[in-house]
């Protein structure tokens, strides 16, 4: 017990102690409060020590893990990334740091050129300025599933579709509700290069889909190659899997709208899929918004996995062949803050719950 005691002492020395900055952004041309911007503190070797995300008034409240040296890094979509002075944050001390920042005064449509081609995300000009949007929403994404100041109501469902798309036998839906609910979740990004997105288990095939963590991480960026594009008047940033690459992947687009540089939505296929299964619809959607408060989430996605088999016949290779899909996937219902401020709710109503909540990294289906 005198152990245990120590123990909370040492912690709570340590909570009030804590070295703290706190302040305000603001538009540069409008002096209005800058909310929903996406803030990291940064130490002196520039690796991420603190996040936040600034609140209607603009402004913000970041804890330092040890006395030092850090810098601010603020970037909201539609404006300039910003990076502050050195600032020194001394023990139990809070330090205020108010700026302006410079709003971007040309839409993405008309600085974004499709088809540029890089295996370097930020070695094209048009391509490193759409990335610098698509990474800010994704890290604001990554920071609000992980926060626990929010609290999710989440409706997931399977179903049975055919090669067609024709729904077979009814849905499979249930309801997930509570703090600390990630309504998309995938491996980790170094699992994922060492054994591939799709992974072939003794009780079925597992599939895998990229979260805004793998999506940002190193190891994806190495290796995949990037190339700008513009349909449906979106304008993405399509990604294959580099050359060399023969573990089972990922190609698709993050889709954004260039008039005000907001992530819309993923949309991905599988590549290299284990014993030449032939399955071009096997792949993902995910779809993003930014909430009223300024916070990030994942508002619907999908995966869609072949269910494939092999069909005997005198001309047939013993191969199997896709046979239907299986599809998993789900939606947020409504999003509160702790105090009970409702930040999102769905138009529609949900369908009630058929089953308990199985929350998972992966999918399986078997082939």
């Amino acid at each position: 017990m005198r152990v245990l005691c120590l123990a909370l002492m040492i912690v709570c020395t340590r909570t009030l102690a804590a070295q703290t900055v706190r302040g305000q952004l603001v538009d540069s041309i409008s002096r209005s409060p800058l909310h929903g911007a996406f803030l990291t503190l940064l130490d002196a070797e520039g690796l991420e020590r603190g996040r936040a995300i600034t609140d209607a008034a603009g402004q913000f409240v970041m804890q330092a893990p040890a006395p030092g040296t850090y810098r601010l890094r603020s970037k909201r979509i539609g404006f300039r990334p910003f990076v502050s002075a050195p600032l020194v944050l001394r023990m139990g001390e809070t330090t205020t740091y108010n700026t302006a920042v410079d709003p971007i005064p040309i839409p993405l449509k008309e600085v974004v050129v499709a088809g540029e081609q890089q295996c370097d995300v930020a070695a094209g000009a048009s391509m490193a300025v759409l990335w610098e949007e698509i990474r800010e929403a994704l890290a604001a994404v990554a920071w609000t599933s992980r926060g626990s100041g929010y609290w999710y109501e989440l409706n997931h469902f399977e179903r049975e579709v055919t090669t067609g798309g024709r729904r077979v036998g009814r849905d499979s839906v249930w309801q997930q509700v509570g703090y600390h609910q990630v309504p998309f979740r995938s491996a980790p990004a170094l699992q994922l290069m060492l054994t591939g997105y799709v992974v072939v288990e003794d009780d079925g095939w597992s599939y895998y889909g990229p979260d805004a963590d793998v999506l940002l991480s190193d190891i994806f960026l190495r290796t995949h190659c990037f190339e700008t594009r513009a349909a449906k008047g979106l304008v993405g940033l399509g990604f294959t899997p580099a050359r060399g690459r023969n573990l089972p992947d990922i190609k698709g687009t993050l889709w954004v709208d260039p008039d005000n540089a907001e992530l819309r939505y993923l949309e991905f296929t599988y590549t290299r899929i284990p014993e030449g299964l032939n399955a071009p619809k096997a792949g993902g959607r995910v779809e993003f918004m930014r909430v009223p408060n300024g916070a990030w989430i994942v508002r619907d996605w999908v995966i869609r996995m072949p269910v494939a088999r092999v069909v005997p016949g005198a001309y047939t290779t013993g191969a199997p062949r896709v046979a239907g899909y299986r599809e998993a996937g789900g939606s947020a219902v409504q999003i509160k803050t702790e105090n009970g401020t409702v930040v999102y709710r769905a138009d529609a109503a949900p369908s009630p719950p058929l089953s308990p909540a199985q929350p998972q990294d992966s999918l399986s289906t078997s082939p």
